[in-house]
């Protein structure tokens, strides 16, 4: 009998959801986003129901659904010390719209678990993961960038921010320091995987941050992402507080607009 766990902090904060949509409007085995007919399906309608001025904005869009999937799997592993099945062959991938943005939800076929042993937990955690990328996130983000014509960059640059934000939401939120600790040590087994599982030269999730005053609340941070997610490129588009792109004088006036909106001093 598999185990039941509570996995809906990957419905809630990557759309990875054993339910799906309730109304999709594109529907697809995730394995056939290799094939290129269908992602540039998937990619034409991610930019039409996003408002997008090309198609850059839809591989962003693609490629960082597929961020939760390691992200999720990394989680549960320290979590539960199983590993959920989010292989290709386990996932639909479905497009949902709302009146004022949209969802690629990615919807678990099977919901399987697999225990992590626990002598060699270490080298089971790294194959997994090995495989993971092998098989499926590098494969569609590597498809999805082609498809557009676009190098795989433009996904990848991103992730190290996104996981460094997971990060400090599970230090946060870790029920002790031993847990705390046990999270951390298998962080460093995700920074430690060779760059030839991503097909580059530097392994995406090895990232500096960099954090800059919020604009909501002066005593907190916000960590500036590691590149830009693109999502000014659509329609009456505006770059986000966070974008790297931004220089100093763009994010402060940004920061003032914001804070004058919301009733704060700078």
């Amino acid at each position: 009998m598999q185990p039941s766990f509570d996995i809906s902090l990957a419905d809630k904060y990557f759309h990875i959801t054993p339910n799906g949509c309730e109304h999709p409007v594109f529907s697809v085995p995730a394995a056939q986003l290799l094939k290129p007919d269908i992602m540039k399906d998937l990619l034409s309608r991610g930019r039409d129901m996003l408002k997008g001025l090309g198609l850059d904005i839809a591989v962003s869009f693609t490629g960082l659904a597929f961020f939760g999937i390691p992200a999720a799997v990394h989680t549960y592993m320290w979590q539960y010390d199983h590993v959920l099945d989010l292989s290709l062959g386990n996932l639909t991938v479905q497009l949902e719209t709302h009146d004022d943005h949209a969802h690629l939800v990615l919807k678990i076929d099977e919901v399987r678990w697999k225990p992590l042993p626990e002598t060699g937990r270490d080298e089971a955690i790294i194959t997994e993961l090995t495989g993971l990328f092998l098989h499926t996130v590098t494969p569609v983000v590597e498809a999805a960038a082609s498809c557009a014509g676009f190098k795989p960059d433009l996904i990848w640059n991103q992730f190290g921010a996104r996981m460094i934000s997971v990060n400090d939401y599970v230090a946060r939120h870790a029920p002790n320091e031993a847990l705390k600790e046990k999270y951390m040590h298998d962080r460093a087994l995700l920074l430690a995987l060779a760059p030839d599982m991503f097909n580059r030269r530097k392994n995406p999730y090895v990232h500096t941050p960099r954090y800059i005053e919020s604009p909501y609340k002066a005593e907190e941070k916000l960590i500036v992402r590691s590149s830009c997610c693109m999502w000014y490129r659509k329609e009456n588009g505006v770059k986000c507080y966070t974008c790297p792109i931004l220089n100093e004088t763009q994010r402060e006036e940004m920061k003032c607009k914001i804070r004058e909106k919301s009733g704060h001093s700078a």
